[in-house]
């Protein structure tokens, strides 16, 4: 269980890996562009905790996990090790770290070196670290290998010989060979088979009771992820989006995309086969230009249309959609209508054209009716393109239905179960504004 303190204490980390960034680019003049793997992420970790970092691939998941062992070295932010700065750390003290701090990684087939036994993998780090004499150590990896469900008399064996959840457990055994208090447990679990899963869970929950170990593990998983930890970080395109004790997350989700990633599990019941499901729009935007405000919005079932307008929620995530593509221009003009029907001379179309042009354009980017209030807006917006005014026409699309989760990014608050949405107050409670979803 946990305790009062933490061991670990992750402060706005950043990590952006740069493109653009060579001698040869800076000599042309390129701009270097950042991806935002890691984008200000924060939390605690406490002593015998077990916290769950989940979310899609590319979210920045195990990029969190390597930055928080210094794999790999940060772009921003901090992160705290028993009260000790991790980054400030050199010498002999980022040398103890090492050893408290340990991972296992995803893959276990390319995580172990094949030209080596696996008694001098797990070995390897007490030849590193210089800890006791060679029959010590010996003596202590024989220990470790019967201790993860293997036989010491395998250790002369290479890589190779193993199935798959037997090299998981070898590098458990390796992670294990320094006595860490804290391990990294980067999707251990993901590239085995269901039957070896539980074995490998249960034997990591084992671990931890005997050895007081502290957990960040790293999955896509959520029955795992239910499973194992006491607490539940979720984590969408380099951001913490939701935090809070498993159950509590689990029976009662807050942020949109927590909800949508519940609803994507498998149901065994029949019982819920007619239950409704929270969809997502669209796919995950790049990281190298994430969407302004909340970065879910692009996809969420649930953005905030602004207060003035009556519009359910599929109409206006399909007017968001519309002004997005006029937005990156993305719109053929020439082709819209029948072959030849518009000519753009230098004042764009002939103005007696207009009126069908804004039709043919509509067709294209539209599948339903609008209402008539809308209808108007719409159509005002799409004359501009009529004399190739995009900037025009996303404007005005912009001034009728910008929505304040666009305009402004949402807090991740304090609290026992805080979330980072703008349906939600600073301390996690309902704002009161009525359902985007109808």
């Amino acid at each position: 269980m946990s305790t009062d303190r933490p061991l670990v204490r992750v402060d706005d980390l950043e990590k952006y890996f740069w493109e653009n960034d060579s001698v040869l680019d800076r000599l042309l003049g390129e701009e270097p562009v950042p991806v935002r793997a890691v984008d200000g992420v924060s939390f605690d970790i406490h002593e015998g905790e077990t916290l769950g970092l989940v979310g899609e691939s590319g979210c920045g998941k195990s990029t969190t996990g390597e930055t928080l062992l210094r794999l790999q070295e940060p772009t921003d932010g901090g992160v705290e090790f028993d009260g000790n700065n991790v980054y400030d750390l050199a010498g002999a003290e980022l040398t103890d770290f090492r050893k408290e701090a340990q991972v296992v990684f995803q893959d276990p087939f390319s995580s172990l070196d094949p030209r080596m036994t696996i008694g001098k993998i797990v070995r390897q780090p007490l030849d590193v670290h210089d800890i006791g004499t060679k029959a010590d150590r010996r003596e202590r990896v024989q220990e470790l290998l019967e201790r993860v469900g293997l036989s010491a008399d395998q250790l002369d064996r290479y890589p190779h010989e193993f199935s798959g959840g037997q090299r998981q457990r070898i590098g458990i055994a390796r992670a294990l060979a320094l006595e860490p208090e804290f391990i990294v447990l980067d999707e251990p679990t993901s590239a085995l088979d269901v039957s070896v899963q539980a074995q490998v869970l249960n034997l990591l929950d084992d671990l931890q009771s005997e050895f007081d170990l502290t957990y960040l593990l790293i999955s896509h998983d959520l029955s795992v992820i239910r499973h194992v930890c006491d607490r539940v970080a979720v984590m969408y395109l380099g951001e913490i989006v939701e935090i809070g004790p498993v159950e509590e997350l689990f029976e009662a989700p807050k942020h949109p995309y927590t909800q949508a990633l519940l609803e994507s599990v498998p149901r065994a019941s029949t019982a819920e086969r007619e239950r409704d499901r929270v969809t997502l729009a669209g796919d995950v935007p790049s990281p190298r230009d994430p969407p302004s405000g909340c970065r879910f919005r692009t996809r969420c079932p649930m953005v905030i249309p602004p207060a003035d307008l009556e519009i359910d929620q599929k109409t206006y995530r399909e007017l968001m959609t519309v002004r997005e593509r006029i937005e990156r221009r993305d719109l053929s003009l020439e082709s819209v209508g029948d072959d030849g029907q518009f000519e753009f001379g230098d004042d764009g179309i002939p103005e007696a054209d207009v009126p069908a042009f804004v039709a043919a354009v509509k067709n294209r980017l539209l599948d339903e009716e609008l209402p008539p209030r809308h209808d108007r807006i719409v159509e005002e917006a799409l004359a501009e393109l009529a004399t190739e005014n995009w900037e025009g026409s996303a404007d005005r699309l912009r001034a009728a239905y910008e929505s304040v989760c666009e305009r402004t990014p949402p807090d991740l608050a304090d609290g026992s179960h805080p979330v980072a949405c703008h349906l939600y107050e600073e301390d996690g409670e309902p704002t009161g504004e009525p359902d985007p979803r109808t």
